[in-house]
């Protein structure tokens, strides 16, 4: 579990993305980051906030951190599918269909929910045109 200190600062940069303050909840959740480097979530919000800012390339790097995080801490699969969405649906805003493609079938491998298998269709479909 995260430390006390960590959740202050993630609570704050929830806070912070609810009210559009990217500059501030980035800054947040970069210090839980620091405070806790072992915690899956921080990251996942932290790609968030990239991917509403449209910085689709950070946004893909710190899922991909996310994953690898969660993976060497035990974390539950469906934080690491949830990093794995995330990712896919950054991909697909930069156009790299194929790669969001395989984003998301490891979403599915992770944990199967209707959004990660609508979110492949989709990809898949696009790629067919």
């Amino acid at each position: 579990m995260a430390n006390e200190e960590a959740l202050k600062e993630k609570e704050q940069g929830n806070a912070a993305y609810k009210a559009k303050n990217f500059t501030s909840a980035i800054q947040h959740y970069q210090k839980a980051i620091e405070l806790d480097p072992t915690e899956i979530t921080f990251y996942s919000n932290l790609a968030a906030v990239h991917f509403e800012k449209k910085d689709y390339e950070e946004c893909v790097k710190v899922c991909e951190k996310a994953v690898e995080v969660g993976r060497e801490n035990r974390a539950d699969f469906k934080l690491i599918a949830k990093a794995w969405n995330r990712a896919g649906n950054g991909y697909r805003k930069l156009g790299n269909l194929r790669a969001a493609k395989t984003a998301f079938e490891k979403a599915l491998t992770e944990h199967r929910t209707p959004e990660f298998k609508s979110n492949l269709s989709d990809v898949e479909a696009a790629i067919k045109k």
